[in-house]
């Protein structure tokens, strides 16, 4: 027959290290059901020229809080989800190439932002009316 000594206090530790570890998942999980909340607020991006390429990276970046050196893919993963129609096909054809956030920002950029400033000068010069000492 054994005798088994059991300590008080460790038995205190191990519900108190229980409950923070229990607090610290809720707060976890309601970080994460947070987070999913703003980024299913976000807009998707078709790749048309009338769309904001530069609103969409900067709302992407907000959120998620990235920099240049990310390589977190679950946020690739979240833009591919708000990447619709041609730009949802530029970015499957493309994928391979994004190994850190910079490779998508940049080739995004390279892709979508002049086809946005076009868009927006073409804009501006339909709005534009002549002014009467202009011939």
């Amino acid at each position: 027959p054994y005798t088994i000594i059991t300590n008080p206090l460790s038995h205190i530790l191990s519900q108190s290290h229980s409950t923070h570890a229990h607090v610290m998942m809720t707060d976890q999980t309601l970080l994460a059901k947070a987070r999913k909340a703003r980024f299913d607020d976000l807009p998707n991006f078709s790749g048309h020229p009338s769309e904001d390429a530069e609103r969409f990276l900067k709302s992407i970046k907000n959120i998620a809080k990235v920099n240049e050196e990310s390589n977190n893919h679950e946020v690739l993963e979240i833009v591919r989800g708000k990447l619709i129609q041609a730009a949802g096909l530029w970015f499957d054809n493309h994928e391979h190439i994004f190994k850190k956030w910079s490779d998508f920002e940049t080739a995004f950029r390279n892709r979508y932002f002049s086809t946005t400033i076009i868009h927006k000068k073409i804009a501006k010069l339909k709005q534009r009316t002549q002014l009467s000492d202009e011939p």
